[in-house]
């Protein structure tokens, strides 16, 4: 574990005005945790603007009511079999949502945001899968009295056997049934199921988003949850789900926005890191505009995305253009600064961005500085890459501005925590249509909703009627459209005036669901 008692505290409440440490509400206030096992739970509120989007008061008590059960329920884990067996004795009344660890660190985030969103709604308590991913070390414990993480003796050998070709799947469990059916074996054997909610999984998993399902996996005490993508748009689709939701963030385009802010909060070790480049790179500047790229195409290069991204904040006019006045040139003519911060692996961006505003002036008050935290070339794992990604994404999160790359889930996060729609770069198929792409759409264009993209949703078949009868996803709630960077995605759209639902009502003001 990397907790980092000895980092420093480095802000003063008289540097900055002193912020709400709750988030208004969202948060126990720090003195309901371990002293000094979390600095950046006293001390972010002095460089993070305040939220524009209020925590509901449904969503405030359901929080407080989760704090409550994760204390007593959490430390029965120690009683989960190591091999898959697990007694009713053993849970009593508790109920878990297990969380296997599976690609990269903003991956991670958003299925852990996920899983939690699903606890909530279950009244199952999250534990998390820490093995060879050191998220302790990452994060501080976001609840009080108690861990989100395993117990350090569980077996995860065992846990190695929870994939694709185990008996205890969900969808293997219902094809057994025969499609038409929907129907789980009662009791469940050893009272543990495995949701495959991959990108890739089969027709029969992809019912894990159907009411019928769900109802049924109430008297499961057990669940584990391995995913690669942010599914919070499928729980919409079972109806009393999408009723708690609907309560729970009447803002409907505010969940990761929340949840993020909840539960990831940079351990003692990152928070001194992130701290030890904002406060002399960032911390002057009046406003910071944050690019974070990422190239997820082989027949992209990165020179011609920095090309695009130039084009972009000149465009937009994110950022100034090159002044040919003379009087730019002026010590007297600058009043303040911008920072922009750069994230990627690839130093290229920013460079093109440093080099523009070194060789001539920019127009405006302002000088422009470009800065850039980590440099690593090609995506690796492990602790010293991940703690290097979670700086990036937090520096990236204090933007007044975002610019981000479409299909990135490291953006996905840096929005979230941000509170801030962003610029997406436009996707280009090829370097050869790229121009022609770019006069039709634009080099960038800004992003339809604060939520991230669910990149791989069902095509639900509830009933069983067979092919031919599944919904396409986004037809089925008027509030959940396809995505903006991810073709076949879907994301939740942001609430209007007259569909939000009312706080005091217990039925949402959206129309009725068609599954």
């Amino acid at each position: 574990m990397h907790v980092g008692h000895a980092e420093a505290k480095t802000l003063k409440a008289g540097d900055w005005a002193l912020g709400d440490r709750t988030l208004d509400g969202l948060l126990l206030p720090p003195k309901a945790y371990e002293p000094g096992q979390c600095i950046a739970r006293s001390e972010e509120s002095l460089i993070r603007k305040p939220s524009a989007y209020r925590p509901s008061s449904h969503l405030i008590a359901k929080l407080r009511d989760y704090e409550v059960r994760h204390k007593r329920c959490a430390p029965k884990a120690v009683h989960f079999s190591q091999n898959g067996t697990n007694s009713m004795e053993d849970l009593g009344d508790c109920q878990f949502v297990v969380w296997i660890a599976n690609s990269g660190l903003g991956n991670r985030m958003i299925t852990i945001a996920s899983a939690f969103v699903y606890a909530l709604l279950t009244d199952r308590v999250l534990l998390l899968d820490h093995n060879g991913t050191d998220i302790g070390g990452l994060y501080c414990e976001p609840f009080p009295g108690t861990s989100w993480l395993l117990p350090e003796n569980y077996d995860y050998r065992w846990m190695d056997k929870v994939v694709w070709e185990n008996d205890h799947r969900l969808g293997r469990l219902l094809q057994s049934s025969g499609y038409a059916n929907v129907t789980l074996p009662a009791p469940v054997p050893n009272n543990y199921v495995f949701a495959n909610l991959m990108h890739n999984n089969d027709e029969h998993d992809k019912r894990f988003f159907c009411g019928k399902v769900q109802r049924q996996l109430k008297r499961v005490p057990l669940l584990y949850w391995r995913s690669n993508v942010y599914v919070v748009p499928g729980l919409h689709f079972v109806y009393p789900f999408h009723r708690e939701l609907d309560l729970m963030f009447p803002e409907r385009g505010t969940v990761f926005h929340h949840m993020s802010r909840y539960l990831f909060r940079p351990s003692n070790l990152v928070w001194g890191t992130i701290l030890r480049f904002r406060q002399p790179h960032l911390a002057a500047a009046h406003r910071q505009v944050g690019l974070q790229l990422r190239i997820l195409e082989s027949n992209i290069t990165a020179p011609a995305v920095a090309d695009q991204l130039l084009a972009c904040v000149l465009e937009k006019k994110i950022l100034p253009q090159q002044s040919p006045n003379t009087e730019d040139k002026l010590l007297s003519s600058k009043t303040g600064s911008t920072a922009v911060l750069v994230t990627s692996l690839d130093e290229v961006y920013y460079q093109k961005l440093q080099n523009y505003y070194l060789d001539l002036p920019a127009e405006g008050p302002d000088y422009i500085g470009v800065h850039t935290p980590s440099k690593e070339e090609t995506q690796q794992f492990g602790f010293d890459h991940d703690k290097k990604a979670w700086v990036d994404m937090y520096l990236l999160s204090l933007s007044d501005t975002l610019v981000t790359s479409p299909q990135s889930t490291f953006g996905y996060v840096g929005q979230a925590l941000a509170g801030a729609t962003p610029w997406i770069l436009t996707k280009t198929k090829s370097a050869e249509t790229a121009e022609e792409t770019f006069q039709e759409h634009g080099y960038c264009n800004r992003g339809i909703s604060l939520e991230p993209c669910f990149h791989a949703p069902p095509l639900l078949d509830c009933k069983g009627r067979g092919p031919g009868h599944a919904l396409d996803p986004s037809s089925i709630l008027h509030f959940i459209k396809p995505c903006e960077d991810v073709l076949g995605g879907v994301k939740i759209m942001p609430s209007t005036a007259g569909d939000r639902t009312d706080e005091r009502l217990h039925q949402p003001l959206s129309p009725g669901i068609k599954i």
